[in-house]
């Protein structure tokens, strides 16, 4: 395992958490459908997204196959103990051996496909046209957001310079390029990191700086989404009464953002900067779907039973002499 790894793991998983509640907080806001009947949420709220479309679209390993490989696997499992499995007395042993092997299955499965996924592009047209309200852009030019929003381009400029100080770019560069501080790092860069305005609003979400900042700018982007959804969605029959609604809940909300930002204090403002100052800004701006750090990085734990069931792949074998062990020590 490079060095590391585990903690730029869990800080990319932080930033995707965070991307996912917000995506599901102004979908949700918005009245819009959020997951399925089985529980999953749905493309219009996390999707799937990538640089590299040709590769994501060949990808040759699908569900249906990976479940015949588990059932193909827990067969072999079976007739391997079969002996022994007959002289056990209780039959919950195989069947706890199966659901947990099956667990572990989706649960990697399911961390591996998460990967490269996203909040969707009409979610996130929301959130960019939001900020882009004219009474909110001027009302956050006002009230220093301007100074924000340079110093987060800024920071951007000079993570290209070869010579770059941020640790954590340092890390990054490793998995982008075998050769950090090249031209070639600095392309590959590129592709990782949002840029310009779009960097300014995952910043804005992102960022927990200002108390409540995030759970308003949901609610604003919310109410845009819901007014885009009724007003513009081709196909679909609005009354004038019910798009008269919506467009005044949007006005509402806008000023109910309007007076949040009127009190706060030019403090809130130097606690952004002073976000923007720390090394760790950068998870501010990555773009994790992107950025080729992922799950093959990591050792993957021998297998072994433990107290805890579902940590780790489990050995029907182990399990077996375990259960004979216990048995023994009842007795």
């Amino acid at each position: 395992m490079l060095p590391d790894t585990a903690e730029l793991m869990l800080r990319l998983q932080k930033v995707k958490r965070v991307d996912m509640r917000i995506a599901v907080e102004v979908a949700g806001i918005a009245n819009v459908a959020v997951r399925d009947g089985n529980g999953n949420l749905l493309p219009i709220v996390w999707t799937r997204q990538s640089v590299s479309n040709e590769y994501e679209n060949a990808t040759l390993l699908t569900r249906d196959a990976l479940q015949k490989h588990l059932q193909t696997f827990i067969d072999a499992g079976v007739k391997e103990n079969i002996d022994i499995l007959q002289k056990v007395e209780d039959p919950a042993l195989l069947v706890d051996w199966v659901v947990r092997t099956a667990e572990y299955w989706e649960k990697r499965y399911a961390a591996k496909r998460d990967e490269k996924y996203d909040i969707s592009q009409t979610v996130y047209s929301a959130m960019f046209e939001a900020l882009e309200i004219e009474k909110v852009r001027n009302a956050m030019h006002a009230y220093g957001f301007a100074a924000v929003e340079e110093l987060v381009a800024q920071n951007i400029k000079q993570l290209q310079d070869p010579h770059s100080k941020n640790k954590y770019l340092q890390q990054l560069l490793k998995y982008v390029t075998d050769e950090p501080g090249t031209a070639h790092a600095e392309l590959e860069s590129f592709f990782w990191l949002h840029r310009g305005y779009a960097a300014f609003v995952r910043m804005l979400f992102r960022m927990d700086a200002i108390p409540n900042m995030r759970e308003q700018l949901c609610m604003l982007a919310g109410k845009l989404l819901q007014r885009k959804e009724v007003c513009n969605k081709a196909g679909a029959y609005s009354s004038l009464r019910q798009r008269s609604d919506v467009v005044d809940e949007l006005n509402a909300q806008v000023r109910v953002f309007l007076n949040f930002l009127d009190a706060l204090s030019p403090t809130h403002i130097q606690a952004m900067l002073a976000e923007l100052n720390k090394p760790e800004w950068i998870f501010y701006v990555v773009d994790h779907t992107a950025l080729p750090v992922t799950l093959a990085h990591l050792r993957t734990p021998p297998v072994r039973v433990l107290a805890e069931p579902g940590s780790h792949a489990p050995s029907m074998s182990a399990a077996l002499l375990e259960h004979k062990r216990r048995r023994q020590d009842e007795e």
